[in-house]
Formats: structure tokens, sequence, C-alpha cells
């Protein structure tokens, strides 16, 4: 990975209710350019494919989540049902709206003191976004920043760490984001 991508820095913001990337030296928030996962992600939005959208997103959910908290549990189950049947949007923004507190505090303590269980509780959160595109798209950044800090040294995992830094392992977000387009394309292929 390039030096300039070992810079990067990753918060959540809680205005937009999505991860963002800043720049480590400059302090400015990165453009984002699509990559391949948000392009097929899109391509599925603009065919109406909500419910394959929660499907990858409850997919990744559950590639970082090996023990389900209650919370957790709740909210894939809302998803599951929002992926095989009509759930009202007013019930999935209720959850989502209620599990706000929650998600702040993954971030604000959990990201930034390393814990490897924040953005899996954020990905399970993202399945039930009213929005399943901004939904799917957060849920696979959430599962990419799982596989960073898994990959990090366990030095890193017992200091309260300010920021989570990309990893420098190029391999670990090619595979992961190989994996999650082979899952998209699995999922138009049903």
């Amino acid at each position: 990975m390039n030096k300039r991508n070992k810079n990067l820095i990753y918060i959540y913001d809680t205005d937009h209710q999505k991860i963002i990337m800043i720049d480590g030296e400059t302090g400015e928030r990165v453009r984002e350019d699509d990559d391949k996962v948000t392009g097929l992600l899109k391509y599925l939005h603009e065919q109406g494919r909500s419910r394959l959208l929660r499907k990858f997103a409850v997919w990744c959910t559950r590639q970082i989540n090996e023990d389900l908290k209650p919370i957790q549990k709740k909210i894939l189950d809302l998803a599951e049902k929002a992926i095989h049947e009509d759930v009202e949007s007013e019930e999935l923004n209720e959850l989502y709206e209620e599990t706000e507190g929650t998600a702040v505090a993954a971030d604000t303590v959990g990201l930034r003191q390393g814990s490897r269980s924040a953005p899996a509780y954020l990905a399970a959160r993202e399945c039930i976004n009213p929005d399943a595109l901004e939904g799917a798209i957060q849920a696979a950044r959430f599962h990419r920043l799982w596989k960073e800090m898994q990959d990090q040294p366990e030095e890193f995992s017992d200091k309260a760490l300010k920021e989570i830094r990309a990893a420098s392992d190029q391999d670990t977000l090619k595979n992961v984001t190989e994996q999650q387009t082979d899952r998209l394309l699995d999922l138009m292929n049903e």
C-alpha cells in the first residue's frame, strides 16, 4: 500500500451516520471514488433491487459477527424480515433511530479504542438503514474496516487508539473486496 493510503484515518460521521476517511497529514476529508463493490451496489439500486442490497449488508454483517448480542439479533431479524417480505420503512427507521446512541458509543468509545466488535455492531445497524443502498455501502465499509483491524498487530489492540489507521497490507483489503464482489455477483445470479 502506498504511503498516502497508510495515512488515512477512519472516523464515524454521526451527522451522516457513516464512516468517512480523513487524510492524516492534511486533516482533510478524502474524496471517495466508487470501488468495484460500491459500483455494483449502485447498479443494483438503479435496478430497484433493494432486497439484494439488504441481503448483501446482512452477509457482510454475518461475516464479522460470530456471537450476536441481543440488539444485533433484533436488528438482523428485522433486516431478514425486510429481505423476505414487505416491511414498513417506519419500522426500519424506528429501530435505526433507537440504536443511534449505541452507534455513537460504538464510534466514540469502540472504534477509537480499537475494539474489534465496534465495526461488527455498526455493520449490523446498517442492515436496517432505511436507505438500502447507503446501508449496503456502509456495511461493506465496516466489513473492510473490521478485516483491517483483525490484521493489525496485537500490540495496537491493547492501547487506546485515537484513530483507526488503514492497514499497511494491501492484500487484506484486496481479499475482502474480492469476497464482497464475489458475493454480490452470486446474489445477482440467484
